[in-house]
């Protein structure tokens, strides 16, 4: 049984990196045949022998051997490839479009990760009982319990479980005073919550902040929200996910935060732990892999759609296109120096992966 789930697990990473670079290619294919541009190949998959391939008009469509990645060739984008509805044939605004909207299928398809788990699963609502108390912690020692529900805090009662959390923060090592229900009976007890120093996103701007903590986990239960709400709770991960990004950007340029990246090891092995969670978690860690994705192709770094659409706008200050050798030439320094990155990454990812599981 335990194979049988872990091989459920595997597929399922492996589905999400496909998909997340399937819709992403297929951001670039829709939008290049819908400005007339000529495609040469839009492939599923990498490497040889071509499993099953077929051609209509002048785009074959391949399914590779490894079938994780995809791919997109449209003409014009290659310095000997002179086609008259190529790439370079078309307006900035045109290739602008073809080069960003990979991307932002990429944001599309985290927007449809959460209506799928709206309608099919539901999302995680949290409750006001309280399922664990930490060792040690000052919840502990005021005496809560797992199974008490917290009805009021610091005199105010009626309160979400967001609205608890931000009363207890807002009081580092101040005493408050709770309201619990335990067995039918309410009960007040005096907490101090600890002092905790958490960094915080405000604007594009990082800070450090006294927080307080309590030490305890709130129930949680799954319910339906709705088409609507699914939709509104997508785009809104989505734009929470891209600011978060941008200002930790900023935070490493700066040195507000240390840099801690993550490649495709450490990506599949966190996919991993959420799917043995639970699938609702699985979903949610890949709806931030696929806009990470989305956002990192955004990157000014070649060779990622970041550096073309630069180029582009340098090309439209200038009012004359780049030298497609040498843009190429870049791209290929780029895309090693990319790699030798990943590697490293890799590298660290694998490490931590081993020292994680060793006793």
């Amino acid at each position: 049984m335990e194979l049988t789930n872990s091989l459920i697990r595997y597929a399922a990473i492996a589905l999400a990196f496909g998909l997340t670079v399937f819709v992403h290619e297929l951001g670039h294919f829709l939008t290049a045949r819908l400005s007339g541009m000529a495609v040469h190949e839009f492939s599923i998959g990498f490497g040889r022998p071509l499993l099953f391939w077929f051609k209509r008009g002048e785009t074959q469509y391949s399914f590779r051997l490894w079938p994780f990645l995809s791919y997109v060739r449209i003409a014009g984008m290659e310095p000997d490839d002179d086609h008259p509805r190529g790439f370079d044939k078309k307006r900035r605004s045109a290739r602008a479009a073809v080069l960003a909207m990979g991307s932002v299928m990429n944001f599309m398809l985290a927007v449809a990760i959460f209506v799928a788990m709206g309608i099919f699963i539901g999302m995680p609502v949290p409750q006001n009982r309280i399922q664990l108390v930490m060792k040690k912690s000052p919840a502990a020692r005021a005496g809560l319990q797992p199974g008490d529900r917290i009805i009021g805090v610091g005199g105010r009662t009626g309160l979400s479980v967001e609205e608890i959390r931000d009363v207890i923060r807002a009081h580092p090592g101040r005493r408050i005073m709770l309201e619990i229900e335990r067995d039918g009976k309410q009960l007040t007890l005096p907490i101090t919550p600890r002092v905790e120093t958490e960094t915080q996103v405000e604007g594009l701007k990082i800070k450090k902040i006294k927080i307080g903590l309590i030490g305890i986990g709130f129930e949680t239960r799954v319910r339906p929200v709705g088409v609507w709400q699914s939709v509104e709770n997508g785009f809104m991960f989505v734009y929470n996910m891209v600011h978060i990004q941008i200002v930790g950007i900023i935070g490493v340029l700066t040195r507000a935060v240390p840099a801690d990246f993550m490649g495709p090891v450490g990506i599949a092995d966190m996919l991993n732990k959420q799917a043995q969670q639970g699938w609702a978690d699985f979903l949610w860690m890949f709806a931030l892999f696929t806009v990470a994705v989305g956002f990192l192709n955004l990157m000014p770094i070649p060779p990622l759609d970041g550096s073309r659409l630069v180029i582009l706008a340098i090309e439209g200050i200038r009012g004359k296109p780049f030298d497609k050798r040498k843009e190429m030439v870049v791209h290929i320094v780029g895309l090693m120096l990319f790699l030798g990155l990943a590697l490293i990454v890799t590298y660290k990812d694998i490490l931590r992966i081993v020292s994680q599981k060793s006793p």
